[in-house]
């Protein structure tokens, strides 16, 4: 019994050695692809960046920060404290907080709890649309 292995489409270089495997399976064996192609760590940093980035234009447009410089501080002090599911915690908003309102100590207990719910808001809108705009892009 001799063996031949069909060829469905010639290869080209651009073709990826998991996608090239795919293909000779389903030819070979009729099978299908039950999931996408692996990421790797360099699709996780792009990733990274374009949420962090869309985060970064969400905090200006909704936080109100004194500078774009500000709205980056903010996001990078934000980032390692949200969840895994990336959404705010409590040491996010704090952290936020502490860059968008320094001379907070000096306040009325009032106002400052005021700010800090405006302030909380503003954040999770920011996160959110950040998130919406990085899923729409992917």
């Amino acid at each position: 019994m001799t063996a031949t292995t069909a060829q469905s489409a010639p290869s080209d270089d651009t073709e990826s050695t998991y996608a090239r495997a795919c293909r000779l399976i389903e030819t070979e064996l009729g099978g299908r692809r039950l999931a996408p192609e692996p990421r790797t760590w360099l699709d996780d940093l792009a990733h990274t960046r374009r949420h962090k980035t869309a985060f970064i234009t969400a905090v200006w447009n909704t936080c109100f920060p004194s500078s774009v410089a500000e709205a980056c501080w903010v996001v990078e002090a934000v980032y390692p404290h949200l969840n895994p599911d990336g959404r705010c915690t409590d040491a996010a908003l704090t952290a936020a907080w502490n860059i968008l309102e320094p001379n907070a100590g000096t306040w009325p207990e009032q106002l400052q709890n005021e700010r800090r719910r405006f302030t909380n808001n503003c954040v999770t809108r920011a996160l959110a649309e950040a998130n919406t705009a990085v899923a729409d892009h992917a």
